[in-house]
């Protein structure tokens, strides 16, 4: 993994001793992926068609010792024991741009969803009617994206900001709370109702901590993110491209592993956090 570094150390000095805390951000590698006419759709249930691309991305996050992990196995709501990592002490921002290849204007879906030391989050799909609608991703935004030759720009770019996505791991807690904890459908409910909870969550207008409807939900302590899925969706077949760069900060500065470490980084549980059908 390549990447460029900053180091910033801060030192207090106290009353016997002087105690620094050391801070580094790291830019990984540039990373791209692209869908193209002949990309097969991901969902097909005979009449709506989805296609898309995506790119995982696992942070650099050294394992707990044993002692340390010992130390966190008090268990706190909803979780089995207490993070590792809380975005107090480490964070993460991604810088993309989306291209589109072709002469035609399309309409193109960015998404991200997250992964933190308890699992993934995998948007389901929700019924609305006699329509399947698939339910928001943590970060869900939609782009026209003006095409080759159409005097327009037909390339967008967008920083989704170190807040921006301590924002999205405060509501990917939150949404394993409601999945866990939150109400479920009676006789007289037909849809289960913790559906409509996760996707106001995850909606880019809600802001934690100024929404009462699933602000009783944030949990006391907050995971931070340990990796993320981007995506890119159309409704069409299309030719377009994203490249993204990630940078992450190491706010206490012994969270992240080591630079040219080969040790594993701290691995992203199998266990998947979804509402809706599949």
């Amino acid at each position: 993994m390549s990447f460029s570094r900053t180091l910033v150390v801060g030192c207090a000095l106290g009353a016997s001793a002087v105690a620094c805390s050391k801070e580094e951000t790291r830019q990984l590698e540039p990373r791209s992926i692209s869908m193209t006419e002949d990309t097969a759709p991901f969902y097909d249930d005979g009449e709506l068609q989805l296609f898309q691309v995506s790119a995982e991305v696992t942070l650099p996050v050294r394992p707990p010792s044993e002692a340390e992990r010992q130390s966190l196995a008090r268990p706190i709501t909803p979780f089995d024991h207490a993070p590792w990592i809380t975005p107090d002490n480490f964070g993460v921002q991604v810088t993309w741009t989306l291209a589109n290849l072709d002469q035609e204007t399309h309409d193109v879906e960015v998404l991200v969803d997250p992964f933190n030391e308890y699992g993934r989050y995998v948007p389901g799909v929700a019924t609305v009617g006699e329509d399947a609608v698939p339910n928001l991703s943590g970060y869900h935004e939609s782009y026209e994206l003006p095409g080759l030759g159409s005097g327009r720009p037909s390339r967008i770019t967008h920083v989704l900001s170190f807040e921006d996505m301590d924002e999205l791991a405060t509501d990917f807690a939150t949404v394993i709370n409601i999945i866990q904890n939150g109400p479920t459908a009676t006789e007289d409910e037909e849809e289960d109702p913790r559906i409509g909870l996760v996707n106001h969550t995850f909606h880019v207008d809600n802001r934690s901590h100024q929404d009462p409807l699933t602000d009783v939900y944030i949990p006391d302590v907050i995971p931070a993110l340990l990796g993320f899925q981007l995506s890119v969706r159309t409704a069409e077949p299309v030719n377009v491209a994203i490249e993204f760069v990630v940078e992450v900060v190491d706010r206490d500065g012994d969270r992240m592993l080591d630079e040219g470490s080969r040790d594993p980084a701290l691995s992203v549980p199998a266990t998947i956090y979804t509402v809706g059908g599949g």
